[in-house]
């Protein structure tokens, strides 16, 4: 498997390898995804979704990438970057949620 950029992450290798688990553990619950230049959306099955673990991923890719735009509405998680080369950091979530990494 290709392993794809992460732009100015702050995480370390085992916070890297933590958060990776976490989005696996939050794929199970993906239903649908969408990705366009500069967003990534991605529709959740709420009656899956462990949604605290969500909510503690998002907080800490907040932390460690603050370039994402992260909004959570309901079961939809919308990501997105301002800038032209920050695309690849949108296809590495894809990636971690199992969605097509591609516009």
């Amino acid at each position: 498997m290709q392993e794809l950029p992460v732009l100015q992450c702050a995480l370390d290798a085992k916070g890297l390898e933590a958060q990776r688990d976490r989005y696996a553990r939050i794929a199970a619950a993906r239903v649908a995804a969408r990705r366009e230049p500069g967003e990534l959306v991605v529709d959740f099955d709420e009656a899956r979704l462990d949604r605290a673990l969500l909510e503690q991923t998002l907080a800490i890719e907040r932390e460690c990438c603050p370039f994402y735009d992260l909004r959570l509405e309901d079961a939809r998680l919308t990501v997105r970057v301002a800038e032209p080369h920050q695309e690849p950091a949108l296809d590495a979530i894809a990636h971690m949620l199992g969605c097509a990494g591609g516009p």
